[in-house]
């Protein structure tokens, strides 16, 4: 008799975590309400063709996915089919009720006996042929480059510094990529997919965008902070840096003045250590005042900052780096440290994860000449007591030394400073080698208005946020801060503010984004051009 009582109040709990969000939380029910009088005559659920969105619960993200869901919708009359990489959408009643608000409809994707026999095959001709990092971050797979989505995947899933094609957990890695290689091979073959919108660009859920982009279907990454048209020539999103010069060129004499006024101002305040300037999810800063008694050695050897990285946190993100992973570049200075004299500190960000000091505890006491400084000491103090120059990957602690007339240098030619001189980028790990050897003879000429001039582009494409909030900060403000956006308080908010006039203005911009071909959405898709 228990089990029967057990049982069905498991089921009971099961139905009330199902209907929950319908039933106890009023701004998602609202926002269902909403979504169903906004968007009813955008229904194209009969088409043949169809747009696909990776599923999100993310609540801004699901805001933006229904207005460009139903703009791609329209344009191509098309169906919109939402997908789940892992999250059981298609059985949650609520959610998918949420989706089906804005004219969504959940599918659920797993490989027919066929398919899984061809993966079994597919999987015992490419392991063998993976002996090295290098293989892994290089595979392609029916034409398609996956290495690099394969490769960030497996370190973050397993929070692993580097990637062991030995481990039986790569090869789980492996087959779960290819898993998702033959199925978007077969469905992109099979259905009229006129475009598709992916949460990420890197990890294995960009493999739809990367068989979309290979196939030549319109690829994107938009969400509530912006959004990106995403091609051949330029497979990551937020790589709008390298046009960063000719945009600001292309803006009025009066804009760029006023541009590095702002840009100048905000650095300022970030330096004098206000902590969320242009960063709403920044709980501490790194430029505080507070002293510490010393951390670098008093001596007169030349002093080296490594800015440390997260180990798994996508280190191809933005394209592909001078080393395949950070542990990988910092075995690379390790061994350089062997043949120099120079004193070497790693500094962590002050937010980091847990699994990064273990791993760089690891690696000094292989390489004794690195010592890790607090997290929380201030850059401040370390350029007082001497630091001479920081090496780091892609870090923005490339602007911020520059800015601070200090040497940075960059062990990647994908990184946002790359179309400005105010770093050093090194072209190849030969070249990295040589500039590391030779540290003390390093010059370079810091012009601080390519410093203000990068910040403010920066900041620019970053209030591209306001496309779907009448004003993204203040939005923030409203909720109660940055730990609130996360939360159905974004959906009371957004219905609060919402206006018909605001919502075709939405929806004027998309589509002007989407008939301009560009890479980035940026101000002039809905101010008619810059000014």
């Amino acid at each position: 008799m228990n089990h029967i009582i057990k049982k069905a109040k498991n089921t009971y709990q099961s139905i009330i975590k199902e209907f929950r969000p319908l039933l106890f939380d009023k701004a998602f029910a609202g926002f269902v309400r909403h979504n169903k009088k906004i968007w009813k005559d955008f229904s194209y659920n009969n088409s043949e063709s169809e747009v696909l969105f990776e599923f999100t619960t993310m609540q801004p993200n699901i805001i933006s996915c229904s207005y460009f869901a139903n703009v791609l919708a329209k344009k191509f009359n098309a169906a919109i089919k939402v997908y789940s990489f892992g999250e059981n959408m298609h059985t949650n009643f609520s959610f998918k009720r949420l989706y089906k608000s804005f004219n969504g409809k959940s599918f659920q994707y797993c490989l027919n006996s066929r398919q899984r026999i061809e993966l079994e095959e597919l999987f015992n001709d490419i392991y063998p042929q993976l002996s090295s990092k290098k293989d892994v971050f290089d595979l392609h797979v029916f034409n398609i480059w996956v290495g690099d989505l394969l490769y960030d995947y497996h370190l973050i899933t397993y929070k692993v510094p580097t990637v062991d094609v030995n481990d039986n957990r790569f090869k789980v890695s492996l087959k779960r990529a290819l898993y998702q290689l033959i199925f978007w091979r077969d469905y992109f073959d099979s259905h009229d997919v006129k475009a598709v919108n992916v949460s990420h660009c890197c990890y294995l859920v960009a493999i739809p965008m990367r068989i979309a982009v290979h196939s030549g279907i319109p690829a994107y990454q938009v969400n509530a902070y912006g959004g990106f048209c995403i091609k051949q020539e330029r497979l990551w999103a937020y790589a709008d840096f390298y046009d960063y010069p000719e945009l600001f060129g292309r803006l009025s004499p009066d804009e760029q003045s006023k541009g590095l006024t702002i840009a100048q101002d905000r650095i300022a305040r970030r330096f004098a250590g206000e902590i969320g300037v242009d960063m709403p999810y920044s709980k501490k800063s790194a430029y505080t005042e507070i002293k510490k008694d010393r951390v670098l050695s008093d001596n007169n050897k030349f002093k080296i900052l490594v800015a440390a990285h997260c180990f798994f946190d996508s280190p191809n993100g933005i394209g592909p780096n001078l080393f395949v992973d950070f542990y990988e570049w910092f075995e690379f200075m390790g061994m350089i440290s062997k043949k120099t004299d120079y004193d070497w500190y790693i500094k962590t960000h002050p937010d980091y994860l847990p699994g990064n000091i273990e791993i760089i505890n690891n690696f000094i006491t292989k390489y004794p000449k690195f010592k890790l400084i607090p997290a929380d000491t201030s850059h401040h103090q370390l350029i007082d007591e001497g630091i001479n120059c920081v090496l780091t990957t892609y870090g923005t602690i490339g602007w911020e030394y520059a800015a601070l007339g200090k040497l940075v240098i960059n062990a990647s030619v994908t990184n946002p400073h790359i179309a400005y001189n105010f770093n050093i980028h090194p072209r190849s790990i030969d070249e990295y080698e040589q500039i590391l050897l030779s540290l003390p003879e390093q010059e370079i000429d810091i012009d601080i208005n390519e410093v203000y001039e990068y910040y403010y582009m920066n900041l620019r494409r970053d209030k591209m946020s306001n496309w779907l909030f009448n004003d993204y900060d203040s939005f923030i403000e409203n909720i109660g801060g940055y730990i609130n956006l996360f939360t159905s308080i974004t959906y009371q908010k957004f219905i609060e503010e919402f206006s018909y006039k605001r919502h075709q203005s939405v929806l004027d911009l998309l589509n002007s984004f989407i008939s301009s071909g560009d890479y980035c959405m940026q101000k002039n898709h809905y101010m008619g051009g810059y000014s």
